[in-house]
């Protein structure tokens, strides 16, 4: 053989492939012998894992028909557990008198909560309704967050946020921040969406890992050490730059 098919060939070849077709379409949706395809379970029902989110916050609904989390809710509890456990660290380090501690925050979901908003959406993202809710400073603060931020400043740590949020929502998250009594930030970085910052490779193409690992390096360039860096996403806390990373609960969503 030469690499073609005989003419015998060819035709058995042919049958072989009629004869694979017809046994696949005998029996639709099931895989057959050979099928290298992964065939999945049903998947959880949207509805159903909607109240289980619900029930993981708390959620109650108001009089107006407004959504809240609560303050003793599983979610509630798991944040102070771990914001704790973050805490102590932060304090054990600052009793070895670390060099120029600082700690870097992300702010949706883990300095602010966006839970009452997507529920009263039914967790459906809108862009332009976000941009409202941070002018009108209506993501109510982290409770635990808030704490060890001041906690933080007041003795002696420098505080950064670090924010996924559109460069051009700077002025709004910054008077957000104040409005929920957060101390006055050592630094607010915002995703580049309009100017490229020198210590970003990336430009304004950064994915998340890459912009925020590459902020944490530039902050660490500036001499501070990273002791804590708090977000509720994985790509939050990829990329290193930091001792602690503390990945806070959000069954809500999924940066990547």
């Amino acid at each position: 053989m030469t690499g073609r098919y005989t003419g015998l060939g060819r035709v058995a070849a042919v049958v072989a492939l009629v004869g694979a077709l017809v046994t696949a379409a005998a029996v639709p949706g099931r895989p057959h012998a050979g099928d290298t395809r992964t065939w999945l379970a049903e998947p959880a029902n949207l509805d159903r894992v909607k109240r289980e989110i619900s029930r993981y916050y708390g959620g109650h609904v108001d009089d107006g028909g407004h959504h809240h989390a609560t303050q003793d809710s599983p979610w509630a509890r798991r944040v102070a557990e771990l914001v704790g456990q973050a805490r102590a660290y932060l304090a054990a380090r600052l009793a070895a008198r670390v060099r120029q501690p600082a700690i870097v925050l992300d702010i949706d979901d883990t300095s602010e909560q966006t839970y009452d908003w997507s529920a009263d959406r039914d967790f459906a993202f809108d862009a332009a309704a976000q941009r409202q809710a941070i002018a009108d400073a209506a993501f109510p603060p982290v409770e635990p967050t808030r704490e060890l931020a001041n906690w933080a400043s007041q003795h002696g740590v420098r505080v950064f946020f670090v924010t996924g949020r559109a460069e051009e929502l700077a002025g709004s998250t910054a008077a957000g921040l104040r409005v929920h009594g957060f101390p006055e930030p050592a630094g607010l970085f915002l995703r580049p969406t309009r100017t490229p910052r020198p210590y970003l490779p990336c430009g304004l193409s950064c994915d998340t890992v890459a912009y925020k690992s590459g902020t944490r390096a530039f902050l660490e360039a500036q001499g501070n050490t990273i002791v804590l860096n708090l977000g509720d996403q994985d790509s939050d806390l990829a990329g290193g730059h930091a001792e602690r990373a503390v990945k806070l609960p959000n069954p809500m969503y999924t940066i990547p």
